[in-house]
């Protein structure tokens, strides 16, 4: 009556794999949210601000990007 519930054979590894495949999913979507990654205009900026690269050079690169 109750087999149905122990599952066996393939059908207990399809499951299992599928149970495994949603939590990877989830926890790699719930990682991206804490950690947003920078666009490239925020690290040309930051590259500007450390005085990695000039003025000219920032507007040209973000001439390039089609920001201005």
């Amino acid at each position: 009556m109750f087999s149905f519930i122990f599952l066996n054979g393939p059908i207990r590894i399809v499951l299992g794999v599928v149970v495994l495949i949603v939590l990877i999913v989830i926890l790699t979507r719930f990682n991206r949210r804490k950690h947003p990654s920078k666009s490239s205009l925020d690290i040309l900026e930051e590259r500007l601000e450390r005085g990695e690269i000039s003025q000219a050079e920032y507007d040209e690169a973000k001439q390039r990007q089609g920001k201005e």
